[in-house]
């Protein structure tokens, strides 16, 4: 069998091809390229996918498309019988990888009636749990385990060639059987063994119950007992109360009698005064007169303001030059125009003789006579200017000298006229507050005679306001003690009759109240019944209990055939593991057929690995390697060996399962994902020299993600192998 091509859409692959070549393929790409995918992808179109995993790891999940598309996968093969492609595509989204078909290279043929479920074990002739265990190598799962797929194909090679008989899987239904019977805490008989447990449990408690029931009816007869003394001494207390009850009666019946007598004194010695209503007037007036007496100093007061103020207004008009008329009496002053400066009348006559002198001078020497009437008029007009400018001056002065004088005297009377009208409105405001005062004055004398006379009326001996308010004061009191003394009378009496109306008859004989209060009394008692109830719930629960447990006569019944069942069962348990141990003695013996050719087989491929290091393998039943050097007597366990020596142990055992399980006819491909990653370069050249060995007589896949596997075998064997790089 060769593969030839591979195209996928699948993980992180989308439409990617890989083909392929006979021989000794070596695909490098970096980490994360797709190596571990491409090898996964192969045995999926080899076994299809399990779409029943729901683990968050399952490769349904885990090989999701990364583009969001759906699983796609081609595999063309070349057999004996020709060319085949085979395809899995994803139909529905539930079943990826679920529409499968496998066809002759180029045409739409059939090829051998395959299946998706069929496909692997058909073209490689071995299940999927061997391929995985022998032809599938990855560097995370070199290390071989038994399964009972791989163990059916040992013992077929090795006896009769039948595949269908695996001590796995008889050692399992027998240990199932011996299981179902004991195994540890479970199984048949130790149920059996806890059931017979629990009946004579039972039993007993049932023995003890009746014991308990038996107790507890005794204490209920106590603590019976025990309430009714309880109850008795609470009567007593009812028939003391009723005594005390009687007591608080009379006692409010005495104090009744004492307010009334007290009322009747208070009444007689009162006789005189006037009632509540009558001294409250009198009260009244009182303080209606010293609120008019208040009023009546607010007047003095006043009264005495306004004759300051008038003093004041008077002696500030009577010093003001104007005193003595009244505004309007005091007339406004006229000018004496009569003293206001006046033109000369010969000025314009002098300065008129001046100007034809002049003129008449100017034209007799000058013979220009217009000229000479000019200068004669100048000099005139000068002469005549220069004498008015002057007068003109002095008017205007005595002018300012008059409004100076009418605007002083208007000050002065303005001045006066306010002090004149301040003194007016004083003198007014005195005369008002003194008849407000005389009045206020006069209604207080009489206020307080009318007082004085309604006091005396009960106090003959007042003679002032004072001692009226005194009178009042003393009346107001005693008046006070008899409206309290008749207020406690009226409650002592309404007291009494209702203590009268709600008090029990008293007991026909005095009667001892118990030490014990009422509410100890009570609190014991509340102490009882909670112990009572607490006794009748015990044993009901109890009775209920027993019922529950059923008839004793029955239980031993019961007993008696479970130890009948033991005692078969533990007759069967013997049997089965009796033929357990006779069967462990033949796989013994298969083990020790098997196990020498596979170790010497793995010893050869090992040896090669470490270049001689090691000679020997051994095997356990569980297919658990162990290796020993040359000239030495101990072994290893691969746990005690380096990573790179175990990985070379574990590779040897998996190339030794393939030469010994797989079918020789089909020559199944071996892939390997980074198995070589911790082998040095001297092994690492020793195992690239055993795979080309392999790859005469069947494919060899190998990813790596190193590119030192390429250049030795560039190297070593430059025509001998494939080389892909991803």
């Amino acid at each position: 069998m060769q593969i030839k091509r591979l195209a996928a859409t699948f993980g992180r692959l989308e439409n990617e091809i890989l083909d392929l070549e006979p021989g000794l393929n070596i695909i490098e790409a970096p980490n994360e390229a797709g190596k571990s995918t491409w090898t996964t992808f192969l045995r999926v179109m080899f076994y299809g996918l399990n779409t029943r995993d729901r683990s968050p790891t399952a490769d349904k999940r885990r090989y999701q498309p990364w583009s969001g598309s759906a699983m796609n996968g081609l595999l063309e093969l070349e057999l004996p019988q020709g060319s085949v492609t085979i395809t899995r595509r994803t139909a529905r989204a539930n079943s990826p990888m679920g529409a499968f078909s496998a066809v002759y290279t180029g045409s739409s043929a059939p090829f051998a009636q395959l299946t998706a479920a069929s496909c692997g074990e058909e073209l490689l002739g071995v299940p999927q749990d061997v391929f995985e265990r022998s032809a599938f190598i990855r560097q995370t799962g070199l290390a071989v385990n038994q399964s009972a797929a791989l163990e059916r194909r040992i013992a077929s090679l090795i006896t009769t060639g039948e595949e269908d008989t695996s001590f796995t899987d008889a050692a399992d239904r027998l240990k199932k059987q011996l299981n179902a019977r004991r195994h540890n805490k479970t199984g048949q008989l130790p149920q059996l063994e806890r059931d017979a447990q629990a009946i004579r449990s039972t039993l007993e408690e049932l023995d003890q119950l009746s014991t308990a029931v038996a107790r507890d009816q005794a204490a209920l007869e106590v603590i019976q007992g025990r309430l009714r003394e309880s109850g008795e001494l609470l009567a007593r207390h009812d028939l003391a109360d009723r005594a005390d009850a009687a007591l608080v009666v009379e006692s409010a019946r005495l104090d009744a009698a004492s307010a009334r007598d007290k009322v009747k004194t208070l009444e007689n010695s009162s006789r005189a005064l006037p009632d509540r209503l009558e001294l409250e007037a009198i009260q009244g007036r009182i303080d209606a007169m010293l609120s008019v007496d208040l009023a009546a100093a607010k007047s003095r007061s006043q009264m005495e303001v306004a004759a300051r103020a008038l003093r004041s207004a008077q002696s500030a008009l009577d010093a003001h030059p104007l005193a003595g008329k009244s505004p309007s009496e005091i007339a406004s002053p006229s000018p004496d125009f009569s003293t206001r400066p006046k033109p000369t009348p010969l000025i314009p006559l002098l300065a008129l003789l001046a100007g034809l002198l002049l003129g008449g001078l100017t034209g007799w020497l000058t013979s220009i006579w217009p000229a000479a009437v000019g200068v004669g008029l100048a000099i005139f007009a000068l002469l005549l200017f220069g004498s008015v400018l002057p007068l003109r001056r002095r008017q205007e002065a005595w002018d300012r000298e008059q409004e100076e004088l009418i605007r002083q005297h208007k000050e002065s009377l303005e001045e006066y006229t306010i002090l004149y009208d301040q003194a007016t409105d004083a003198r007014n405001v005195y005369q008002g507050a003194q008849a407000a005062y005389e009045a206020v004055a006069a209604g207080v004398q009489a206020n307080l005679n009318q007082v004085l006379n309604q006091v005396r009326a009960f106090r003959p001996m007042v003679r002032d306001l004072a001692d009226a308010q005194l009178a009042l004061e003393s009346a107001f009191e005693r008046c006070g003690e008899l409206e309290q003394a008749r207020r406690k009378e009226e409650a002592a009496r309404l007291r009494w009759e209702a203590r009268r109306a709600e008090a029990p008859p008293p007991p026909p004989e005095p009667v001892e109240r118990p030490a014990a209060s009422r509410e100890q009394i009570r609190l014991q008692m509340a102490e009882e019944e909670a112990q009572l109830a607490a006794v009748h719930k015990r044993i009901h629960t109890t009775q209920g209990r027993i019922q529950a447990l059923g008839d004793p006569a029955d239980l031993q019944l019961q007993l008696q055939r479970l130890g009948e069942r033991r005692e078969m069962l533990q007759q069967e348990y013997d049997a089965i593991a009796t033929a357990m141990e006779v069967l462990f003695v033949a796989s013994s013996s298969l083990q020790t057929r098997f196990s020498p050719d596979l170790g010497q087989r793995s010893a050869a491929i090992f040896t090669k690995l470490t270049k001689g290091k090691y000679n020997k393998v051994l095997l356990d039943q569980e297919l658990h390697p162990s290796a020993q050097e040359e000239g030495t007597f101990v072994s290893h366990e691969a746990a005690y060996l380096s990573q790179g020596a175990a990985d070379q142990l574990y590779l040897a055992v998996r190339l030794a399962i393939c030469d010994l399980v797989l079918p020789r006819d089909r020559a199944i491909p071996i892939l390997l994902d980074d198995a070589l990653v911790n082998f040095d370069d001297g092994r690492m050249a020793a195992a690239l020299d055993y795979l080309l060995e392999v790859s005469q007589c069947r494919q060899v896949l190998l990813f790596t993600c190193q590119k030192r596997e390429a250049d030795y075998l560039r190297w070593a064997y430059p025509e001998r192998f494939h080389y892909i790089q991803l």
